[in-house]
């Protein structure tokens, strides 16, 4: 009996690494890099610009530039990078990017992706992203703006809600398109469309938490470690310049 035991766990393990006193699963042999990653601090502000799409112009817009930019970085043979995130452009030359922004605008989504972004670029005028638009931010903030953009950064903090679920999606979305990510028909993200339900049905929160557990580890794989991440590290400064911290309250209680 006992035996028996040993054979069905060497069985079960058998593709387990045992470090120390411990078993490590094969996914997390996937990438030496994996590692954990704060979706609030880093990865909410490397995928925010989605959601600025879907406030700004619809979801399905938003779904439309994700898929063209990913057709664009297939084409090209690029696959350094998944296109998804914001620090992913500060690695193009000027040159690519013009490219990019010729495959835009022949797509017919490069006039309304620059109106969408544009409020949003305002605020963070250093953003790698101005250079998909013909004209630089003014760097003029809209008062109205920065609180609904406030708003919606206070909803996206929750990964789980619609709209940090639709703002993971488009990351997914961009992987099935450039051929990157394959799944078998069996499994939750093979019904992927069903995530514009979302949390509507029950097959589409199976689809969300396989979309946000596929983004964390999509995250932990290819972001810089924090501290290093230029982009995250400009936003929260620049975000506190826009709304510096108010300690007063604290001092009359």
């Amino acid at each position: 009996m006992k035996k028996d035991r040993e054979k069905k766990s060497g069985k079960v393990l058998g593709s387990y690494q045992k470090v120390g006193t411990k078993f490590v699963p094969p996914v997390l042999k996937l990438s030496p890099r994996w590692e954990f990653t704060s979706w609030s601090s880093q990865t909410m502000p490397e995928l925010v610009w989605w959601d600025v799409l879907i406030d700004s112009v619809s979801h399905r817009f938003a779904a439309k530039v994700a898929e063209e930019i990913a057709k664009y970085f297939k084409e090209q043979g690029n696959h350094d990078r998944w296109w998804a995130f914001v620090s992913d452009y500060s690695h193009l030359t000027d040159g690519n990017m013009h490219e990019l922004r010729v495959h835009l605008s022949e797509a017919g989504v490069l006039p309304q992706l620059a109106a969408g972004l544009s409020d949003f670029l305002n605020l963070y005028p250093d953003c790698p992203l101005v250079n998909l638009l013909d004209l630089r931010p003014t760097g003029l903030v809209d008062v109205g703006y920065l609180l609904r953009f406030e708003n919606r950064l206070s909803e996206l903090e929750d990964k789980r809600s619609r709209n940090g679920v639709l703002a993971q999606a488009q990351a997914i979305y961009m992987a099935f398109i450039s051929g990157r990510l394959r799944v078998k028909s069996d499994l939750a993200l093979a019904d992927f469309p069903e995530i514009e339900n979302y949390p509507n049905t029950e097959k589409s929160i199976e689809v969300g938490a396989s979309v946000c557990a596929a983004v964390n580890m999509l995250a932990g794989a290819t972001l810089p470690k924090y501290p290093d991440d230029a982009w995250v590290q400009y936003f929260w400064k620049r975000s506190l310049e826009l709304r510096p911290l108010d300690f007063n309250p604290l001092g009359k209680q």
